[in-house]
């Protein structure tokens, strides 16, 4: 992932790839190009982003919003 100024990049061992957070708005995308929001985020944030890798596959598929963790 190219890394670019205004951005905080980590790599996620769960996901086998780096995050990148904007420090502005807090959106999150992920290398292969999932978005997750804000809200998103600052749950995920609480588990240091390792998010499970089929809730990731069923975002990227179908989308939708990670609610609760």
């Amino acid at each position: 992932m190219e890394q670019k100024p205004g951005w905080t990049y980590k790599f996620v061992e769960s996901l086998n790839m780096q995050i990148a957070i904007n420090n502005f708005t807090g959106i999150l995308y992920t290398e292969d190009k999932v978005k997750y929001s804000l809200e998103e985020q600052r749950l995920l944030q609480k588990i240091d982003f390792e998010l499970p890798l089929p809730v990731h596959i069923v975002k990227k598929v179908f989308g939708g919003t990670i609610v609760s963790l």
